[in-house]
């Protein structure tokens, strides 16, 4: 999947390209965050934004057939990147709900989006049925069979054949939506930088209590009795970021899914014995209360307050891993060395190598030299030679983290003079330029190396620079 942003705060403009990992690295207030959460609001909502993107094209196409029927490769055919670019236009005034601000911050944006992946719609079959009330009585069926490429509709109930192009076109916008649009967007969940903190107040953390309350707070008591609904319609709109949002809910409801077990877990349960021990134990729930057990004798529980801010850290990563993850999903991480020692960095580098080997693409931003020059290792150690074989061997590296350099792409941010087009000046934007990833060498972070570089002088002029 690729995107183009312009004028999206930070950034003047930028293109990224989605791989099976994506890193973005850079300074602070240089654009990350703008980047990620644009990313991530247009997954989290080209679902709903599809209906009024394609809706009236599925109607013209239902009224001039005998039958409930759609050609799918006559309709996408060619043309999938047309209707993403609608997808991104419409996607714009999705943004003040995305970042929680105000519409004019984002008046002048522009988002464009196109696929990367060829997608045959004949591959699968479909089929999925439209049922109403607590008898569970079908009105309709959609199917598609495999090596077909039409949607047959098949009603059943007399009302809704009398009425076929009510509701009708939101289930026929969903089953295009998994047949056509879903194998270039993938399902998406985010670990947002707040989650240490929701990890220690995930209880108290009720978002939607909390709008309501303030609703209440700021409506005059006269108006909330001749108006009572003011106050819902007050509550809708958010305090707080999308991903922070969902990242807080979705630690609050851990207990709810604790038994659960996600595609990606079931089919390589090495990657939660990999999690496990980078936090030195696993999560529990034990009589509704959760709690992290300590490996080693004694078997000691904590609760989340008592815990190390490292367990805390990567308490919503560990149970999306286990229980929600499933192959072919984008799971974004934004800075995943917060709270970790330099040598857990590392581990969890060599978690991602597996995420990625598995099947998960993985998105990061991250300011830790000791994650990319780890990740570097992977790339490094990927080449198979016989050099690299015995050091792989030597430091025990497993194959499954090592990283083909050709599924990994690295943004920084960072300025470039534009073309102006003619012979004036060219104007210097804010934007992300990709880095050179090498088999042999791994990626080089400008950044960072150049960070480190003066630390080395300072300290070698204090060193030896003096008198001797």
């Amino acid at each position: 999947m690729h995107f183009h942003f312009e004028r999206l705060g930070l950034l003047d403009e930028a293109d990224i390209e989605l791989a099976d990992l994506t890193l973005i690295c850079g300074e602070n207030n240089t654009g990350k965050t703008y980047a990620t959460y644009g990313i991530y609001g247009f997954l989290r909502s080209w679902r709903s934004l599809l209906r009024a993107v394609i809706g009236g094209d599925i109607e013209a196409v239902l009224k001039d057939t005998d039958r409930y029927q759609l050609d799918l490769q006559a309709m996408f055919g060619g043309k999938i990147d047309h209707y993403l670019g609608k997808l991104g236009r419409a996607y714009i005034h999705m943004l003040p709900r995305v970042f929680a601000t105000e519409p004019e911050v984002f008046k002048d944006v522009v988002c464009i989006s196109r696929s990367c992946v060829n997608h045959d719609f004949a591959e699968g079959r479909y089929q999925h049925s439209v049922k109403s009330g607590p008898s569970g009585k079908v009105l309709a069926t959609i199917t598609k069979e495999s090596g077909s490429v039409t949607l047959e509709v098949l009603v059943a109930d007399i009302d809704l054949a009398s009425r076929p192009f009510g509701g009708l076109i939101d289930f026929v916008t969903d089953a295009v939506a998994d047949i056509v649009f879903s194998p270039h967007l993938p399902n998406v969940h985010i670990s947002s930088a707040e989650r240490t903190g929701a990890a220690i107040f995930r209880k108290e953390l009720d978002m939607a209590r909390t709008r309501m309350i303030k609703a209440i707070n700021e409506i005059d008591s006269k108006e909330l009795r001749r108006n009572p609904f003011q106050i819902l319609h007050s509550s809708i709109d958010a305090d707080y970021a999308w991903p922070v949002e969902d990242n807080v809910e979705f630690v609050r409801h851990l207990e709810d899914i604790d038994k659960r077990v996600g595609g990606l877990a079931s089919e390589h349960p090495e990657l939660i014995n990999a999690f496990d021990s980078i936090i030195g134990g696993s999560y529990k729930v034990v009589k509704q209360q959760l709690v992290f057990q300590a490996k080693g004798a004694g078997k000691q529980r904590f609760t989340m307050n008592e815990a190390s801010s490292c367990v805390r850290a990567l308490l919503d990563i560990g149970f999306y891993l286990r229980c929600k993850a499933n192959p072919g999903d984008l799971f974004i991480i934004d800075e995943p060395e917060l709270n970790l020692h330099p040598k857990a960095q590392r581990a969890f580098a060599r978690l991602v190598g597996r995420m990625v080997n598995a099947g998960l693409k993985v998105f990061i931003t991250t300011h830790s030299d000791y994650l990319v020059k780890e990740l570097n290792t992977l790339i490094m150690l990927h080449q198979r030679t016989r050099h690299t074989r015995a050091v792989q061997e030597a430091y025990k590296y497993d194959d499954g983290e090592l990283l083909d350099p050709n599924r990994i792409k690295l943004y920084m941010t960072g300025s470039l003079l534009k073309s102006s087009g003619g012979s004036g000046r060219r104007p210097k934007v804010k934007t992300l330029i990709p880095a050179k990833i090498d088999p042999a060498h791994g990626i080089e972070v400008e950044t960072f190396d150049d960070t480190i570089d003066v630390m080395n002088d300072i300290q070698g002029q204090i060193l030896y620079g003096g008198d001797l």
